[in-house]
């Protein structure tokens, strides 16, 4: 049998064509692929519609508080017979119902909403006002709430002794103690993080000991951060008799930062081509020196993106902080000792406040500044990156 009765002639080209059903689809092709496409655009509607709806919503009822500032109002107990200020102890506690014959009334002192200037009109006198006068301005306070004010005091002043009822006071203890406790957790757990990487990718890749470390990895990728939280406090506070601190509700967010940063850095050495390194042993470079001055120069943005979500990973952690670090509402500088503030303990001290206090503003006012801060480090992070692009070209 010869070879030209053997084999089949080739296809022409339009006989692939109409083979492979190349081009546009019909019929029932077409009816699938629209309804695949629609179930990919509903899936990634459902996957986004919460992130957005939670960043809308903090926004808006976080944002007011960081760019402006309510007008002063004072609490006070009034004699409904008499219509004279009487003292605080006569109508019981602030948040209680006064007992017959007083009430609690607000008044304003302070910024005066209307204009903006300095206005105490019960400052001097105990005196008060007829009773049509008083509900006016109750009225006013309840109906038309706050008329806020530009202000830096969000970012200037701390929360101090402003009680829940009361609208002064910022959030800058909390976003010195957040700041202080993440940089501190960043400094701990970083150079770990880094050198077990090495470790794994550079020197025992493929071992036994290498594996080891790994599952133990992936073993604490899973603590739960109150565990991690019990975890330093039996150590450090009552094995080793330290104190409940910023500095030690550092080292329980760095157990949680330190595997986050470890699998990002470990799967960005991994990406480093081999020729790289071969090329380095082969001019006589150690490996030690390749490792700084080849691999880790190669793979820092992908470095420097893992370090930046560690950070977000602990910045909203808050389990480590109640148990670690008392909240203050006051600037305490010693990371060793004492109580600090931080963004989620503050708005775990006032998620219980009622609506109509500034307490439960400053809830979202601390949501939106921690949501803010965490989005300029990833501007950070992408700035740095680019700048490292613009240089290698």
């Amino acid at each position: 049998m010869s070879a030209a009765t053997t084999t089949k002639a080739k296809p022409r080209r339009s006989e692939l064509a109409d083979e492979l059903l190349l081009g546009r689809p019909t019929g029932r092709r077409a009816a699938v692929d629209t309804l695949m496409r629609i179930l990919v655009w509903l899936a990634a509607g459902l996957a986004l519609a919460p992130l957005l709806w939670i960043l809308v919503t903090v926004a808006v009822k976080g944002a007011p508080l960081t760019v402006a500032s309510p007008p002063d109002w004072t609490q006070i107990c009034v004699d409904t017979t008499s219509q004279t200020r009487a003292t605080t102890s006569a109508c019981g506690d602030f948040g209680g119902e006064p007992p017959q014959g007083y009430q609690w009334y607000w008044t304003p002192g302070g910024r005066y909403a209307a204009v903006g200037t300095e206005f105490n009109p019960y400052g001097s006198r105990t005196t008060m006002p007829t009773g049509d006068d008083i509900v006016i301005m109750a009225a006013e306070k309840d109906s038309g709430g706050w008329i806020l004010l530009p202000s830096l005091q969000w970012w200037t002043e701390p929360l101090g002794s402003s009680v829940d009822f009361s609208p002064r006071g910022g959030a800058l203890q909390a976003i010195y103690g957040s700041v202080v406790i993440t940089l501190m957790c960043t400094v701990i757990a970083v150079p770990l993080a880094m050198l077990a990487a090495v470790f794994l990718v550079e020197y025992a890749r493929g071992s036994r000991i290498g594996r080891a470390v790994s599952f133990c990895v992936d073993i604490l990728t899973g603590i739960p951060s109150i565990v991690a939280a019990l975890f330093i406090y039996a150590l450090f506070v009552t094995i080793l008799g330290g104190q409940r601190s910023a500095f030690a509700t550092a080292l329980a967010l760095a157990m949680l930062m330190l595997p986050t940063v470890l699998r990002s850095t470990e799967e960005m050495l991994k990406l480093v081509p081999d020729s790289l390194r071969e090329a380095s042993y082969a001019l006589g470079v150690p490996r030690w020196k390749t490792i700084l001055s080849v691999v880790l120069p190669t793979a820092r943005t992908g470095i420097i993106t893992g370090i930046i979500l560690g950070i977000a990973r602990v910045m909203g952690e808050t389990a480590p902080l109640l148990i670690l670090v008392g909240y203050a509402t006051n600037l305490y500088f010693d990371p060793l000792n004492g109580s600090m503030g931080s963004l989620p303990t503050m708005i775990n001290a006032h998620r219980t406040t009622a609506p109509q206090f500034a307490g439960y503003d400053r809830v979202w006012g601390a949501a939106f500044t921690l949501i803010l801060i965490v989005m300029l480090l990833n501007l950070l992070a992408r700035g740095i990156a680019r700048v490292s692009t613009l240089k290698e070209k």
